[in-house]
């Protein structure tokens, strides 16, 4: 089985008004970005999921240790920094998150499941729905008012896109236009990003862009055929890094995609690996983790979108098949799998001026 993950960044800090929580932007430039500690879940547990939204970054289901699959969510509240502990409505690995405006969803997953648990972070209720088709291996990200899960596999293949809207809490359906499972999503403007993947043919480099504003979709190539690339937006900028080449060898190739001029230019991470994760934040962008072709790594590489500097950090543990996810100015490592098994492990970046 394929192993899969969406690292997924949402910039916001939270206010309170009559509608609830309302996230303005978090606008840079952040000068630094600093590991601030690291705190533990409540569980182990690798092939984990996250996104945030408003004043809070959750993270569900995964392979908790001794084998299974978990329906646990921790919340992250960054504004008190404090944890809770939820349940999705259902088990879950391997499943897309994504969020949009006060809405986190989780959908999908390798128990071929159409259920889609949404969470508000302004009233801190849950609800679900469901996919047109069930299907794990897929990729989501969200941007503007509307969420898109798109691609996967249930059996065979799938070029499935599956768009919410949160304000009219509706599903319209869409194609990719490629059939393909362990593609990566980003989303920065008004585009969302769909990048590489394994088709019928084998690694692919195709790209799908959505505009949520002319609800319309293009297409482009990575430099690059690859698989489980760690993918994160912010600015005008949405990047595509790492992931597994044709024949297992392992990149380090960053895709980067500038929505405003609709260009492509790369770079290179500071070694080559796969099964790692992106959050965003702000001006910066962080990758971490994953494995090379010498084992897991513990490695953050920084690009900071607005001078186009990379710069260099590290996890405080070794470890592949995480998540990560943001909000405001914090970014979360969390979970995947360390040397001595599942970990539960969450690193915590702050950005600061």
């Amino acid at each position: 089985m394929m192993a899969f993950f969406i690292p997924m960044a949402i910039i916001a800090s939270c206010k309170k008004n009559s509608s609830g929580i309302i996230p303005p932007p978090v606008t840079g430039p952040f000068t630094k970005i600093d590991s601030t500690g690291a705190v533990n879940l409540s569980e182990a547990r690798l092939s984990l999921s996250a996104a945030g939204a408003g004043n809070k970054i959750v993270i569900a289901g995964g392979a908790p240790q001794g084998g299974g699959v978990s329906k646990v969510v921790d919340i992250y509240d960054v504004s008190t920094n404090t944890w809770t502990v939820a349940q999705l409505s259902e088990e879950r690995l391997h499943t897309a998150a994504a969020a949009a405006g006060n809405k986190i969803l989780f959908g999908g997953g390798d128990n071929n499941t159409k259920t889609v648990d949404i969470y508000d972070v302004s009233t801190n209720l849950w609800i679900t729905s469901q996919f047109s088709a069930a299907r794990a291996g897929l990729a989501a990200a969200g941007a503007g008012n509307k969420v898109v899960f798109a691609g996967g596999y249930f059996g065979i293949l799938l070029k499935t896109a599956d768009i919410y809207d949160i304000t009219t809490n509706t599903w319209t359906i869409s194609e990719l236009s490629e059939a393909r499972t362990g593609l990566s999503a980003a989303a920065a403007g008004n585009k969302i990003v769909f990048a590489g993947g394994t088709s019928v043919t084998g690694t692919s480099k195709t790209v799908d862009i959505y505009d949520v504003v002319t609800n319309t979709w293009t297409t482009a190539q990575l430099s690059e055929a690859r698989s489980f690339i760690a993918a994160a937006g912010t600015g005008n900028k949405i990047i595509f890094a790492g992931g597994q080449t044709d024949g297992g060898g392992v990149s380090k190739v960053v895709d980067i995609y500038d929505v405003s001029t609709n260009t492509w230019t790369t770079a290179q991470l500071s070694e080559a690996k796969h099964l790692l994760a992106a959050a965003a934040g702000g001006n910066k962008i962080a990758i971490g983790g994953g494995y090379t072709a010498a084992g897991l790594t513990k490695s953050v590489d920084i690009y900071d979108v607005s001078t186009n500097v990379w710069t260099s950090s590290h996890l405080s543990e070794a470890r592949g098949q995480l998540t990560a996810a943001s909000t405001g100015n914090k970014l979360l490592f969390a979970g995947g799998t360390a040397i001595a098994g599942q970990s539960k492990t969450v690193d915590i970046f702050t950005l600061s001026r």
